[in-house]
């Protein structure tokens, strides 16, 4: 095998030039690939925004254009930057590491005068200089491109900015990417590892969750994920930047509001990155610098490694298939609720069957056998089940005491209620504390919303944000047949605090802000719903005369889950609706939506329909009657036509 390195000399180095060109002449068309990629993406894309935005005749248009095309940029160096680092961090590692995988490669680098330290930064060095070469070229070319459009104009500032992520991002992925070669022995394998470990701790984070909300009272699949930045290609992925906001006032009315630029806030995250993928680096040196070169064709190169390999690759199957035959099983089956302890055994019996595929594939790879049946073997797959029961038993049972743990008052800044698409945000201490008496209760009712089945099933979302800055979350499903939590859940959010926060408007509502608004009515007398229409001027004296001081009297605003007997005769069946716009400029509108329910005793609003309209308005439970009466009518009619 030719590796171009005839002319070297004897003395021992820690650094050839030969090997650094070796890499660009051997693999040069990976480099162009990724120079070609980059031309398309980014000076060439940009060329037609800039076009459109030089046209421009207004500043504060030209000021917009430039944001967008800044946006552009900056989306290109983080999601392009991350894709592109990511796929030919990997190629150019394959690439300049493949001699660890040849045993006859190997022995010729190893014969050579040059240390093993040598080695590694002469082709580490080759390939990230590669990547920053053709970074530095795509960035002058989009200079010049921006150049020619008015540099002054589109700020090269965000062009600086993506040249740093891209280069922070290719220093960590190229990092990473050594690291996996220097603890694997099969050019195969590497980017299987690669890919796997870019993703280990979001993917098992999202497998403990979903197993966590089969079987956990409480457990929410929405909450934050804690361990994303352990997977570092999410972590970025889910970055963006953030718009700078500029207002324009004439006097001092405000006109509108427009996005003038853009900046990005998660540059200490990506810095911190580049500085962990120099360490993956210093440590990928290291070992390679002491492995055993016999090792090339070995799935793991590091003989300590292997037995974490094989129980790492048993818990992640375990995980992972757990789930996926559990969806696969179950995904299109509604089991009641009170079969929780039969989904528990299931899920269970298929996390140990995933494990056990894990173990022994791993001992097939590590062995480069299929005879790997035997009874140590068994001990060690014996261990894994064990300690997986052990876990989800104690997880069932609630050991670990996550099922009873609610925040103590003394740290809880906020709480958020959500049913049944009704959401509130409470801060008053007497809210918050009559939350977690609810919280406390729905805890003490988890056996009883387990075993029922019959009656309504309620999702409640409870969600505190703490004074720390956290947030805790927990999700329910309650039964109304099973406790009076829903009663509850429903006094707690028709408190002033609760209707106030739901009924706010984030357009001020005007004679001029008023778009649309109509009154929708069941009339008994015609036994239909009709809806009226109401002129701007009527509309906004009944929302500012009657709704707004009943809203704050507490009796108007509320919701009802449960619609018992109560609802059936206080509440009228009849709904107001207001469409809410506001002009911004031009075409664009800010715009909101108001709706309520009416009821028996909102004073002002009822006497304002009745006496300005003229509207004759029934209970829920009439209009139901009413409707029930029809519908047998009709029927008993229709059975009369039927011939004997």
């Amino acid at each position: 095998m030719n590796l171009g390195v005839s002319t070297m000399k004897s003395e021992t180095s820690f650094f050839n030039r030969t090997l650094f060109f070796n890499l660009y002449k051997r693999y040069w068309p990976i480099f162009a690939s990724y120079f070609i990629i980059w031309l398309i993406v980014l000076p060439l894309s940009l060329a037609n925004s800039m076009q459109y935005a030089s046209e421009m005749t207004r500043v504060n248009d030209i000021r917009e254009s430039v944001a967008s095309v800044g946006l552009r940029v900056l989306n290109q160096g983080i999601y392009g930057g991350a894709i592109m680092s990511a796929i030919f961090s990997i190629l150019i590692a394959m690439a300049a590491f493949g001699y660890l995988y040849n045993a006859r490669s190997v022995s010729m680098m190893c014969s050579l005068p040059i240390k093993r330290e040598g080695v590694f930064v002469s082709v580490f060095s080759a390939g990230l200089a590669g990547m920053f070469a053709v970074n530095i070229i795509i960035f002058l070319i989009t200079m010049a491109v921006e150049g020619a459009y008015g540099a002054s104009t589109f700020g090269p500032s965000y062009l600086y900015q993506w040249l740093a992520m891209v280069c922070m991002m290719n220093l960590f992925f190229f990092g990473f990417a050594t690291f996996c070669a220097s603890l694997t022995g099969n050019i195969f394998v590497l980017p299987a590892v690669y890919v796997i470990l870019n993703f280990t701790a979001y993917i098992v984070e999202f497998c403990i969750r979903t197993i966590m909300q089969i079987f956990i009272y409480g457990a929410s699949p929405s909450a934050p994920y804690k361990f994303t930045v352990l997977s570092p290609f999410v972590k970025i992925a889910k970055t963006h930047p953030s718009g700078i906001t500029e207002n324009v006032f004439d006097g001092s009315t405000l006109t509108y509001s427009y996005i003038s630029g853009y900046y990005y806030e998660e540059w200490s995250t990506l810095a911190v990155y580049a500085v962990i993928g120099l360490v993956f680096a210093v440590c990928a040196m290291l070992i390679i610098k002491h492995r055993r070169m016999e090792t090339a064709g070995d799935v793991v190169a590091v003989n300590p490694l292997k037995p974490v390999f094989k129980y790492c690759l048993s818990i992640g199957c375990a995980l992972v298939l757990g789930i996926l035959i559990f969806q696969i099983v179950f995904g299109s089956i509604v089991l009641p609720l009170g079969k929780k302890n039969l989904l528990f055994i299931f899920t269970l019996l298929f996390m140990v069957f995933g494990a056990f595929i894990g173990y022994f594939s791993a001992e097939m790879l590590i062995q480069k056998t299929l005879r790997v049946f035997s009874g140590r073997k068994w001990i060690g797959f014996g261990i894994t089940a064990v300690v997986i029961s052990v876990i989800m038993f104690c997880g069932e049972y609630d050991v670990f005491g996550y099922e009873r743990k609610i925040p103590d008052i003394s740290d809880i800044k906020s709480v958020n209620l959500a049913c049944s698409g009704e959401s509130v945000v409470l801060e008053r201490p007497e809210n918050i504390s009559a939350t977690i008496d609810l919280h406390s209760s729905i805890i003490s009712h988890k056996n009883a919303n387990e075993s029922c089945t019959d009656g309504n099933t309620y999702y409640v979302y409870i969600i505190y944000t703490l004074k720390n800055g956290k947030t805790f979350e927990r999700e329910y499903h309650i039964y109304s047949k099973a406790s009076d939590d829903i009663f509850k859940l429903a006094d707690l959010m028709n408190v002033n605090e609760a209707v106030n926060y739901r009924k706010a408007l984030s357009v001020p509502v005007s004679i001029n802000t008023i778009a649309d608004a109509y009154i929708s009515y069941f009339d008994k007398t015609e036994a239909v719903y009709k809806n009226i229409e109401l002129p701007a001027e009527q509309a906004y004296e009944l929302y500012s005369q009657c709704i707004i001081p009943d809203i704050n009297d507490g009796t108007l605003g509320k919701v009802w889950f449960e619609t018992d007997s109560y609802y059936m005769k206080n509440v009228f069946d009849c709904t107001i609706n207001f469409s809410i716009q506001q002009r911004i400029k031009d075409n664009n509108y800010n715009s909101d939506y108001f709706y309520t329910t009416l009821t028996v005793d909102s004073a002002r609003t009822y006497k304002w329909i009745r006496e300005k309209l003229g509207i004759n308005l029934c209970s829920m439970g009439e209009s139901k009657a009413i409707q029930e009466a029809q519908n047998n009518y009709k029927e008993s009619g229709a059975a009369s036509l039927i011939p004997k």
